[in-house]
């Protein structure tokens, strides 16, 4: 009997892969040109049937049932033998050519096949890969193979192909075949991404269900209770909106029936929405409701594709981690569970317990798996995880693909996406829309014109967008200060100025740079503290204390004065009479704007901007430090002249900025990576080279290089780094991970990530390893109120 792992026979493990990611691709709704869905279907079925027959040649078997020695560092000479990946890649393609009839259909399960244990390749490595070296290896291991235990093997799965009679001659000469002429026949199947799409989907059913499949049975865990789910996904009553939005306490009459008028409009818009719009807005002002909004929205339209046969996942994007934990506790208030199947949220610091709705937990590798594949409903991620998912040549990442297929994706604060990426963004949404059947929803306060609605590129699901606009008049945008330059020590003075004669106002100060803000708060605090709440908030500090003190300034009431950097622009619900921001790009204006006066109250709330020079390095702007000059040139001419910005006119400087910005930028970068793509060289596209790192898609650039650092501020922080401490001791490799995973919340809630050369100043950080300040560090380390402490000639961003 042909084994794939210890005890298992290679038949159950394909066929079950099979029954997994055949399952899957059935419940899909596609519409790729280049194969009819038939000969789709048959890719997709030979791929998962055969994707192991490498492992029939008694190199692999040799090694499976040689448990002594297989767990022994041998050199990698003597492993590659064994090495399936490769001959099972021309084995399935051998099959699909015989089967499907379709050379360009073969190629694409061979490329599939091939690296399902690796990276995608660039596209014509495929063919040069093979060289002398590899074809010898490749027919050394061929003649390894029993045909006849192969044959069995192939009769089992039911496949039609006959191993009986294929020997060496007819393997090199099919080995032959794959050339540069059938890959010029793969390419001219294919226009645009859809290769790149195909490929991706292919690929992620692929290697999700192998890798499902051999985690369920290395964890001994049933399959049958993942299939019957599998089979049986929830439902969810879109009315959940409505019985939510029933409890609310209702603080100003005027902005609730604002936001009641939008939510009825862009809910009319949905239920008459021509179904072929894929792409879809809900551009909105600041605190106009666009959460719940988005919710029922989305619902909604679930709702309509699933009367049309689809069954999509909903997929809510945030920019920032830090902003999620809000959003999941507003989002499972609504859904009344936190269920994983129905409601999941995925970064790289949640919690990798999954928990089904009949209460069936699953812990170490298997909900790792199920959580970062997307296996729910509803899931709450970010922009980097999504579009690492869709832009990505790694098989970690490209594993969750096929559940982004058919889903309704939901990006909030889309302006966030770097501009230098809007071409590339806009075509493979316009592109996952055409042929996976997927919708977007972008929404935000400032839309970046990433598509063009006059040209139809985009719909507005917001009809009276305008007007609403015009109707939030709760602001004022201060800008006459900008004109003319201030150093710290001229505005720390205003500042006072302006707290003393305004003493029944809270206020918010928003600095570009940790330095900055820190020099400002310990001023404020030393002047305003015996007579308000006077709080610091940045990354500088652990979240522990970050939410404690948002949760402060929500709940407490009193006079505060917050000193913030731009953290305080994700999402962070709290409003305030009064803030002062240094400049930067509007649409970061704006997000600050969005903190003051939220709610409506009787008074004009007032945002005060100013331009900040530092002192000690020749009067240099802040926010150089950290803005790109394009965004701040276009800020600066989309404002003008003008003094004052109320409100109401926002939409309109907003609309001005991103016109000025799409003339003025450049996206090169993103079509450099789009040029890749079409050509499928999907490794040059993704992986950094020696020779060129510029054109590789990273949606977070590496500005500089941080390390992540565990403050020991408190007891419990003690007890927390203990338990890891006894987490990484345990022998067993999966049982370790299952319990460093099982503390990640914790160990989080007492990490910030700090620049690796200010670090160095201070201890050696320990590579491949949490880097600690112990409680007895902290008075030179870190700061309680401020967090880490920073050289004082030094300047970081957040």
């Amino acid at each position: 009997m042909l084994i794939s792992h210890p005890k298992k026979s290679l038949y159950e493990h394909l066929k079950n892969t099979y029954q997994i990611g055949f399952k899957i691709f059935k419940e899909k709704k596609l519409c790729f040109k280049a194969f009819s869905p038939e000969v789709l279907e048959a890719i997709v079925r030979i791929s998962l049937l055969a994707h192991d027959f490498g492992k029939a040649m008694s190199y692999f078997q040799e090694y499976m049932t040689d448990i002594e020695n297989r767990f022994k560092k041998i050199r990698h000479d003597k492993t590659e033998i064994k090495n399936h990946g490769l001959i099972s890649g021309v084995l399935a393609f051998v099959l699909a050519k015989s089967i499907i009839k379709d050379d360009a259909a073969a190629f694409l399960v061979y490329m599939v096949v091939s690296k399902h244990h690796g990276n995608h390749d660039n596209f014509p490595n495929y063919v040069s890969g093979l060289n002398e070296e590899k074809r010898e290896l490749l027919i050394k291991q061929f003649e390894s193979i029993d045909m006849l235990e192969l044959q069995n093997l192939t009769t089992q799965l039911e496949m039609n192909f006959d191993f009986t009679g294929y020997d060496k001659d007819k393997f090199v000469k099919d080995l032959d075949s794959i050339s540069p002429r059938i890959m010029m026949k793969f390419e001219k199947r294919f226009s645009g991404l859809e290769g790149y799409m195909l490929l991706n989907l292919v690929f992620s059913i692929l290697i999700f269900s192998d890798k499902l499949e051999a985690i369920f049975y290395s964890e001994e865990t049933p399959l049958d209770v993942y299939m019957e789910g599998l089979s049986q996904r929830m439902e969810i009553d879109d009315n959940l909106v409505e019985k939510y939005k029933n409890n609310f306490c209702v603080k100003d009459t005027v902005t609730a029936e604002i936001r009641e008028t939008i939510y009825q409009d862009v809910v009319d818009s949905v239920r008459n929405l021509d179904l072929s719009k894929k792409i879809l807005s809900i551009n909105l002002p600041t605190g106009a409701g666009k959460t719940l909004t988005v919710l029922k929205s989305s619902l909604l339209l679930k709702q309509r594709l699933e009367e049309k046969g689809i069954r999509p996942r909903i997929i809510y994007l945030l920019p920032f981690t830090s902003v999620i934990e809000q959003n999941y506790k507003v989002i499972s208030k609504v859904f009344s569970t936190e269920d994983s199947n129905i409601l999941l949220k995925h970064h790289h610091l949640s919690e990798r317990i999954f928990k089904d709705d009949d209460g069936v937990l699953y812990e170490g590798s298997i909900g790792e798996h199920l959580i970062e594949t997307w296996e729910s409903e509803f899931v709450i991620s970010t922009f980097v995880q999504f579009l690492h998912s869709i832009l990505s040549n790694k098989n970690r990442q490209l594993k969750k693909f096929h559940n982004i297929a058919n889903s309704i994706v939901i990006l909030d604060e889309v302006q966030s996406i770097p501009h230098k990426y809007w071409g590339l963004v806009k075509e493979v949404l316009k592109f996952m829309g055409e042929v996976l059947n997927c919708y977007f929803i972008l929404m935000t306060a400032t839309m970046p014109l990433i598509f063009d609605e006059e040209a139809g590129e985009i719909f507005e699901l917001a009809k009276g967008k305008a007007e609403y606009f015009k109707k939030f008049n709760r602001i004022d945008i201060d800008t006459s200060l900008i004109k003319n330059n201030m150093n710290l020590t001229e505005f720390k003075e205003h500042l006072s100025n302006d707290i003393w004669e305004y003493s029944d106002k809270s206020f918010l100060i928003v600095m570009n740079t940790i330095k900055s803000s820190v020099d400002v708060y310990r001023h404020l605090e030393r002047q305003f503290g015996k007579d308000a709440t006077v709080l610091y908030l940045s990354t500088n500090i652990i979240p522990k204390h970050r939410l404690a003190r948002i949760n402060c300034i929500k709940n407490n009431p009193g006079r505060k004065i917050i000193v913030s950097t731009q953290m305080i622009e994700a999402g962070v619900d709290i409003d305030i009479d009064r803030v002062y921001r240094d400049l930067g790009p509007m649409d970061s204006i704006n997000q600050t704007a969005g903190r003051c006066n939220r709610e409506g109250g009787k008074e004009k709330g007032q945002v005060i901007l100013v331009s900040l020079v530092d002192e000690n390095n020749k009067d240099s702007d802040y926010y150089k430090y950290i803005y790109d000059k394009i965004l701040m040139d276009c800020t600066k001419d989309a404002i003008g002249d003008i003094e004052k910005i109320p409100e109401s006119d926002i939409f309109k400087y907003a609309k001005e900025y991103f016109s000025k910005l799409q003339r003025y930028g450049s996206d090169d970068e993103g079509e450099e990576i789009l040029k890749l793509l079409y050509k499928l060289e999907c490794k040059n596209a993704f992986e950094y080279s020696e020779n060129d790192k510029n054109n590789v898609f990273k949606l977070i650039p590496d500005t500089f290089k941080t390390v992540d650092v565990f403050v020991e501020v408190d007891e419990e922080a003690n007890k927390v780094w203990n338990r890891l401490i006894e987490a990484k001791n345990i022998k067993d490799r999966f049982e370790r991970k299952a319990a460093i995973n099982k503390l990640k919340r914790e160990i989080n809630n007492y990490t910030i990530s700090v620049p690796d050369k200010v670090l160095k100043k201070h201890l050696t950080p320990e590579e491949n390893e949490l880097t600690k300040i112990t409680s007895e560090m902290l008075f030179n380390v870190y700061d309680l109120k401020t967090g880490f402490i920073r050289d004082q000639f030094e300047d970081y961003i957040f």
